[in-house]
C-alpha cells in the first residue's frame, strides 16, 4: 500500500507521511482505523524501522493519528478535517505549481493537469 521512491529528493519519512495522509483523505483509512504497524511498513518497503517511526511520530504530533501502547496506531477522529492535512496538501501543491510556473506552464495548463491527475487517482 505504501511505496518508496528511492530516487526522489523527498525524504523517505516524508514520503511515508504523505502517503498515509493521502490514504486518510481518500477514506481508505477512516477515523479509528488501525494503521499497519511500523514494523509491517518497514518490512514491506525495506525502510529502516526508525524512519517509519519518525513519520508516525510526526503524524501523531500533528493530531492525525494516535497510538495506544501495546495495540498500535489509529487514525484520529479529526484527521480528515485536520488543518495539518490541508496545510500539507497546500504545501505540496504549491511546490508543484512553482515548478509548473518555472517551466512556463500557464495557470490554465496547470489546472488542466491537476484535473487530469485528480481523475486518475
Amino acid at each position: 500500500m505504501i511505496s518508496i521512491d528511492k530516487q526522489s529528493r523527498v525524504p523517505v519519512y516524508e514520503q511515508i507521511k504523505t502517503q498515509i495522509l493521502t490514504l486518510i483523505n481518500l477514506g481508505i483509512f477512516k477515523p479509528d482505523t488501525k494503521l499497519p504497524s511500523i514494523r509491517q511498513i518497514s518490512a514491506e518497503t525495506g525502510v529502516n524501522v526508525n524512519t517509519v517511526k519518525k513519520a508516525f511520530n510526526e503524524l501523531e504530533i500533528g493530531g492525525i493519528i494516535y497510538t495506544v501502547p501495546g495495540t498500535g496506531s489509529f487514525v484520529s477522529e479529526e484527521a480528515p478535517g485536520n488543518s495539518a492535512v490541508k496545510e500539507k496538501a497546500k504545501k505540496d501543491i504549491s511546490a508543484s505549481l512553482e515548478t509548473a510556473r518555472s517551466i512556463g506552464l500557464s495557470k490554465q495548463e496547470a489546472l488542466a493537469i491537476i484535473d487530469e491527475v485528480y481523475k486518475e487517482i
